[in-house]
């Protein structure tokens, strides 16, 4: 294995991200935000697109707290922010138009989702058609958050004995890009009941949904991270995912006759069998939901090789 062969390609990425615009607005909310949304405080019976677009707010904002970002108007004027994964951009949005960073950078390697924050994201808010494998900035930043992006950092035929190593690398750059005393936070799918991808609703999720993805399971990403940074929060939320699938499922039904003219039938019945089945999947505990906050270390620790 190779550094730069180990994560996801640019071209499977594209294969999914890049189904349209206009098809993932039909049933995500206002935001586009692509990743399991924060019920907190929302009752059972609230789930249309206004309570979704609620919940997915209350992630943004407990991803800033993760990473430290000050409080509106505590002083950010200068709090510079990295979004690794950052989609159609709601969370960079939302950061600087709650006034708690003051520019935000997001990493994307989707055409779709780039061209959609250069014409849409607000002043403060950039995207970057890159990964963080070769991103370099002019200073470090203050924060970085990563949602929804740790899937993709290896593939199902990365070897067990080197997928570590690969999410090692991934948090030395983050390491690498942080200002000293810096924090971070991660939200990320992990297997937790069963250890991989067996059985045929695993096979059509990789084969024909995320091409190239994989889970981590929690114990490789506390080894990756150790010696880089110290873990300050650790949070698992099967039944957020578990809830915010099922609201898209529902929307995409409703949608559904629209949806057929932007993608075709085919399309629409995967996408309808892939948010039902990850639904059961996280009901049944076969796999959960971290979000996880991080401080970086002033040095790191010499708990893996050296490369």
């Amino acid at each position: 294995m190779t550094r730069a062969t180990a994560a996801t390609s640019a071209t499977d990425i594209e294969f999914h991200y890049d189904i349209g615009n206009d098809f993932y607005a039909l049933w995500l909310d206002r935001t586009l935000a692509y990743s399991a949304a924060l019920w907190d405080g929302i009752g059972p019976d609230e789930s249309g697109e206004p309570a979704l677009a609620r919940a997915q707010q209350a992630k943004f904002t407990r991803h800033l707290d993760l990473a430290e970002a000050p409080a509106a108007g505590a002083g950010q004027a200068g709090f510079r922010l990295l979004d690794v994964g950052c989609g159609w951009g709601g969370l960079m949005d939302h950061a600087v138009g709650g006034g708690r960073v003051a520019e935000a950078t997001g990493l994307t390697l989707s055409r779709a989702q780039f061209d959609q924050v250069t014409a849409h994201g607000r002043p403060g808010t950039k995207a970057v058609l890159e990964g963080w494998q070769s991103h370099r900035p002019e200073r470090p930043y203050d924060g970085i958050v990563s949602v929804g992006a740790f899937e993709h950092f290896v593939t199902a035929a990365t070897p067990a004995d080197q997928r570590i190593t690969a999410y090692a690398w991934y948090f030395e750059r983050c390491h690498e890009l942080l200002r000293p005393g810096a924090s971070m936070s991660l939200q990320t799918i992990a297997y937790d009941g069963v250890t991989g991808p067996d059985g045929p609703m695993g096979s059509f999720v990789t084969r024909d949904i995320f091409p190239g993805a994989t889970l981590p399971r929690l114990s490789e990403i506390t080894a990756a991270c150790d010696p880089y940074f110290s873990v300050t929060a650790l949070y698992s939320s099967p039944d957020d995912y578990a809830r915010t699938l099922r609201v898209w499922s529902e929307r995409l039904h409703r949608a559904r006759d629209r949806a057929r003219e932007l993608v075709g039938p085919q399309t629409l019945r995967r996408y309808r069998v892939y948010l039902r089945a990850c639904e059961t999947t996280f009901q049944q505990r076969a796999a959960t939901l971290y979000r996880i906050g991080l401080r970086r270390r002033d040095t790191p620790l010499p708990l893996l090789p050296r490369r």
